[in-house]
């Protein structure tokens, strides 16, 4: 991306900031990235991570005025929050047509002070069709999709011409060659993560900056909160190891004075656990497995626990302390033994006491020989079984 395209971006980006800061920080956050051969602009999967793509020329050149370059790139900021580009299933819809279906959807949110490109798929396109508002892609492919096969339009042929018209262009304002259905792992993985971004820029924008977004999309961001929403109490689960266990730290507090020296900041206790996560990284745990286990982690994290991470297949693979973001990818994929990290926990609890272990994963492995240090704590993700062979502690399934 050339410099001016990239100073251009960040400008946009800093209206909607000022204006839907919602959307400014979703973008924001999202990998951008410049590409001639990209039409117009487009969000689509790299591997397994969500990308905005624009053509320099296009952005800098064709559109001419700051109003329509921050409404193309809102514009594609809907299609992350409505998850389009998880929802095409290519063999029962016309890519084209759902590519329209999704504009519909889309622009319907984009009003003053942005201003759509002229050329941009509107309910107005298709005036005599009659088009209701607020309904899903879905909804809109399956009107379009009558209409197409109507030929002449039958009741609603400047509809039909506009149809023709717009299947026929080269290109329009935005590019959706490179979306699927996201059944795959890749695409699992970064709806996943998609999630979270979407959940971090509601965080950033504050309540006044998403609480003012119309009924149908803080419905969408709140479905997006629900399905990150960790399927385990930790609060409750981490009550499940002794709390004599925990130890306690001195912490300065400017809420109340020191009692013995009348001062402030005065002295709190915290207390804290350090637990052992084992994250089972064996062949037979899905990507999509992996996703879920991590915002587990993420929410036992945000309990305040002091987390270490310990992956591992049929050998212990990685160990590291969990900061608040899950790593882009994990090692092993290989077999699955339960022993290796046990025998970790026990060489290292000199060094390292541990209050608690929690192991996620899909159950599939012998029963382990190796008594872990500490307490523990199976937890068996969806697909996998809970049986006798997951001795030692208690076990119990996500989902």
């Amino acid at each position: 991306m050339s410099q001016a395209c990239h100073d251009e971006f960040a400008r946009c980006v800093i209206q909607l900031l000022l204006k839907e800061p919602f959307f400014g920080h979703l973008l924001g956050a999202v990998v951008r990235a410049a590409d001639d051969s990209t039409p117009t602009a487009s969000v689509s999967l790299s591997g397994s991570r969500v990308t905005l793509t624009v053509n320099p020329e296009f952005f800098m050149k064709r559109l001419r005025k700051g109003p329509e370059r921050v409404a193309v790139l809102k514009h594609e900021a809907l299609h992350l929050l409505f998850r389009h580009l998880f929802r095409v299933d290519r063999a029962k819809h016309d890519a084209l047509l759902f590519n329209i279906a999704a504009d519909l959807v889309v622009n319907q949110f984009i009003v003053s002070p942005w201003k759509l490109p002229d050329d941009a798929v509107t309910l107005a396109t298709f005036a005599d069709l009659k088009l209701e508002r607020d309904r899903s892609v879905e909804w809109y492919y399956d009107r379009l999709h009558a209409l197409a096969k109507e030929g002449d339009g039958g009741s609603s042929p400047k509809s039909a011409e506009a149809l023709k018209k717009i299947l026929s262009a080269p290109r329009w304002h935005s590019d959706h060659d490179r979306w699927g259905d996201g059944t795959d792992a890749p695409s699992q993985v970064a709806a996943a993560d998609l999630d979270r971004l979407v959940v971090q820029a509601r965080d950033r924008a504050g309540p006044r900056g998403w609480g003012a977004l119309p009924g149908p999309l803080r419905e969408l961001i709140t479905a997006a909160i629900a399905r990150r929403a960790p399927k385990l109490d930790w609060r409750r689960a981490l009550r499940l190891f002794a709390s004599s266990a925990r130890r306690t730290r001195l912490a300065g507090t400017w809420q109340r004075e020191s009692r013995r020296y009348h001062t402030i900041p005065g002295i709190r206790v915290k207390r804290y656990q350090r637990m052992a996560v084992i994250v089972d990284t064996s062949g037979s745990i899905a990507d999509a497995d992996l996703a879920e286990f991590f915002a587990e982690i993420h929410a036992m994290w945000r309990q305040g626990a002091d987390v270490q991470v310990i992956e591992c297949d049929a050998a212990v693979q990685r160990v590291y302390a969990y900061r608040g973001k899950a790593p882009d990818k994990v090692g092993g994929r290989g077999g699955t033994c339960f022993d290796p990290a046990f025998q970790h926990l026990r060489d290292t609890r000199h060094a390292q006491p541990w209050d608690g272990c929690v192991y996620l994963t899909d159950g599939v492995a012998p029963a382990p020989k190796v008594r872990p240090p500490c307490k523990l704590l199976w937890v068996v993700a969806g697909t996998g079984s809970v049986g006798p062979h997951l001795t030692w502690g208690r076990a119990v399934k996500l989902g």
